[in-house]
């Protein structure tokens, strides 16, 4: 980036990846064009979704009761592009607060937890904790509706701790645990609606981290809130999600007090790391491998190819990233953890499928061109801005020489970009 907030080629793509899923060589031209901080207010301003994927026809939807439509319609905001940070908060939120439909079994509640995250996700993080833990999928799925007095099931009250705001090492005990399960005692659902049952709520005073004074749910989510690793782990959330897998400690200090600065607020937090001079820094880029929602959405935005979003999550589901349906309450763990030798492999058939398949013309998005080396600048200059390899370089340029027309070298090039290692970076 040069001075002035200037983005080159490679900066304004890894803006444009991170901050929403990838963008087609136009928009990377029009960030380079604009400059950074127009091209973040633009990220960060647009909520311009299908009309017809939002409000009551999404609940429609959901009602259906088959969760491929409901994983179908969340693809389609994704691939469609209209709030590229609002669905990369929600993806990660449903991470972090992982809820399957395999327990909770109804999908019209994990669809309207689907809406809290992106409604709520890019706000005040207290009032979101808040308003997950008296989410009905969240109780169903942790148990909290069996949660009674005399009997107090600690579920729940032991992923609000190590998972959702304090983490494994947060500096609280098996005995706040305990506590804390107590206060949320009496929570369940009625319907499809938060209930609090007073006959099976234990109204006696809890101590929670040394400390007396809480009797309800409520008051232990404020009181896990005050608790000093709070800031810390969110901030860590936000770090490896944004920024690279392993932040330094000292960095997430830095960003748990921007949050308490910010008041919480996620969307103004991550507003002051994407204008940090380490969100654009060499250690940030290509440090990350990519999820297999993030891939995919990267790949139809950058080549520009015809992917139904119901044959976009199938994929995902197939990568190991089914929506809706993590396979656990700590979430997909990413990382090196997307890639073994099954998933792999469906994400290299289906990146060879986009880029060889009958619905991409790969010579229309990147040009026809008779020189072999040409056509690999082209190919690369959209979907590898940061540089390539010498040795892939030539295996490219082998790959585009052989080819019997300048359509096919850009086909075959550009699956062989798309499977490359490099290519699996963001």
């Amino acid at each position: 980036m040069g001075a002035g907030g200037e983005l080159d080629r490679a900066s304004a793509a890894h803006v444009l990846r991170r901050v929403g899923f990838g963008a087609p060589p136009v928009r990377v031209e029009r960030a380079m064009r604009e400059g950074l901080e127009a091209t973040l207010r633009d990220l960060e301003r647009r909520r311009d979704h299908e009309p017809a994927l939002t409000g009551r026809a999404a609940e429609r939807l959901a009602s259906l009761g088959d969760p491929e439509t409901l994983q179908a319609r969340w693809m389609a905001l994704i691939l469609g592009d209209g709030a590229p940070l609002l669905e990369r908060v929600t993806l990660m939120w449903h991470g972090h607060f992982a809820t399957s439909n395999a327990k909770v079994g109804d999908l019209t509640l994990m669809h309207r937890q689907n809406e809290l995250f992106r409604e709520h996700g890019l706000g005040d993080f207290r009032a979101l904790l808040h308003r997950v833990a008296r989410d009905p999928a969240m109780l169903l799925w942790l148990d909290g509706d069996l949660n009674r007095v005399g009997a107090p099931n600690e579920n729940f009250a032991r992923e609000v701790m190590e998972l959702f705001a304090l983490g494994i090492e947060g500096g609280y005990t098996e005995g706040d645990i305990q506590e804390a399960a107590r206060a949320f005692t009496g929570w369940s659902v009625r319907g499809r609606r938060f209930a609090f049952r007073e006959e099976h709520h234990d109204g006696g005073e809890k101590r929670l981290f040394g400390r007396g004074g809480v009797r309800t749910g409520e008051e232990a989510i404020d009181r896990v809130l005050e608790h000093p690793s709070c800031p810390r782990w969110i901030a860590r959330r936000l770090l490896t999600t944004f920024l690279a897998p392993e932040p330094a400690d000292g960095l997430i200090e830095r960003y748990a007090g921007v949050l308490v600065e910010e008041g919480w607020r996620i969307g103004d937090t991550l507003g002051r790391l994407f204008r940090d001079a380490v969100f654009l820094g060499e250690e940030a880029r290509r440090s990350r491998i990519r999820g297999p929602v993030e891939l995919i959405a990267d790949a139809v935005l950058g080549t520009g190819a015809e992917v139904a979003p119901l044959d976009a999550a199938r994929a995902a589901a197939r990568m190991g990233q089914a929506l809706f349906a993590p396979p656990s309450v700590e979430g997909w763990e990413g990382g090196r953890a997307w890639i073994d030798p099954g998933t792999w492999l469906a994400r290299h058939n289906w990146l060879v499928g986009v880029a060889l398949g009958g619905g991409f013309d790969a010579a229309e998005a990147f040009g026809r061109h008779a020189d072999a080396a040409a056509c690999v600048d082209a190919v690369t200059r959209a979907l590898l801005p940061d540089g390539v390899d010498p040795a892939l370089r030539r295996t490219l340029v082998d790959a585009a020489g052989s080819a019997d027309s300048p359509e096919r070298a850009a086909a075959e090039v550009c699956a062989l970009v798309l499977t490359s290692p490099e290519y699996h970076l963001a």
